[in-house]
């Protein structure tokens, strides 16, 4: 088990890592920034001696590993051999490769859910969100609006929704809808390199009290809703929660979705903004069964129980951020 000091340590070096990536401009600082980033999160996947962390956390270090060779090879031939990155769009597209498969999306997506479901809910919480910001922001300076990059955002999108219907795994299909959203986040940075970036502050805002309940209550599968006996509160607490994940309005899940939309009709890609509607559509679907499995369990008691001072304010912040925000965004809308 990992001592605290070391925790916080390990902690603020993948933080820092992050910050010193999108606060460069130079190449060669962005790799390192990556490469103390991978050095400083893997110590923090192992929570004690499982074989099953090692083999995921080695195969994590080896995925980011390659993609972090491919990307400094690329740097120095445009470095020492005096290539243009501007006018060299195969170089562009070999580092945007890099860094889906850095992120874990489609077709290089495997290792994700694979990894999501061996560590801890903490842990998922920084992959899905922190350890994505470094290379979307590299991902956001070289990205064109071109066919290719549209085909990779769809294909993200529709792979995201679709490979995630067949999965009981809460992390599983978590992973896959993290991959639905970064398809849309890709989308938001072509059209505006500021977007993205708050999509990610709201994604953030809803996957972190998502994965906390689920820890707090260890569950890991579907299934597991039938057999936790969970008051009212708690019930109302997780079907808002996932209807946010979802995308669906007036939620908060549905305000990044809805600036996107927006920007995309502006821009008219109206092509790749249908398919993208109809595979949260799909994410919607897996998340609504969850829905359905709460209500179908039978708890012991059905009434609205007051909860410990703890869970209270939980559960009353989780509302708050899920439900007011919302509307606070649709005043500002409108002023």
């Amino acid at each position: 088990m990992m001592k605290t000091s070391s925790k916080m340590l390990f902690m603020m070096m993948t933080i820092i890592s992050t910050i010193i990536v999108i606060s460069s401009s130079n190449w060669l600082n962005m790799w390192m920034g990556m490469e103390i980033n991978l050095m400083s999160f893997i110590p923090l996947t192992f929570k004690s001696k499982n074989n099953f962390l090692s083999q995921s956390s080695m195969m994590y270090f080896l995925i980011q590993s390659m993609a972090s060779t491919i990307f400094i090879i690329i740097i120095l031939m445009y470095k020492y051999m005096f290539i243009n990155m501007n006018n060299t769009s195969i170089m562009k597209i070999i580092i945007m490769i890099t860094m889906m498969m850095k992120m874990g999306m489609p077709p290089l997506h495997m290792w994700f859910p694979e990894m999501m479901s061996k560590i801890s809910w903490n842990m998922c919480v920084m992959l899905m969100t922190w350890q994505k910001i470094a290379p979307m922001y590299i991902l956001s300076l070289i990205m064109e609006n071109n066919k290719l990059m549209m085909m990779m955002i769809m294909l993200s999108t529709i792979m995201g929704a679709i490979l995630g219907l067949n999965h009981t795994s809460i992390r599983k299909i978590m992973a896959y809808s993290s991959i639905n959203h970064v398809g849309w986040m890709m989308a938001a940075a072509m059209i505006n390199k500021k977007l993205w970036m708050m999509y990610m502050m709201l994604y953030s805002l809803m996957i972190i009290p998502m994965c906390m309940n689920l820890s707090k209550y260890n569950i890991m599968y579907i299934n597991q809703f039938n057999i936790k006996s969970l008051s009212m509160t708690e019930k109302l607490s997780f079907m808002i929660m996932m209807m946010s994940m979802g995308g669906m309005p007036p939620f908060l899940g549905f305000m990044p979705k809805w600036m996107t939309i927006e920007y995309m009709i502006i821009s008219n890609e109206m092509m790749m903004l249908t398919v993208m509607m109809l595979s949260s559509l799909i994410t919607l679907s897996y998340y609504m069964r969850m829905i359905s499995s709460i209500n179908m369990m039978m708890s012991n008691s059905q009434k609205w129980v007051i909860l410990n001072k703890t869970n209270k304010m939980s559960t009353t912040n989780m509302l708050y951020i899920n439900m007011m925000f919302p509307l606070f965004m649709l005043l500002m809308n409108f002023m």
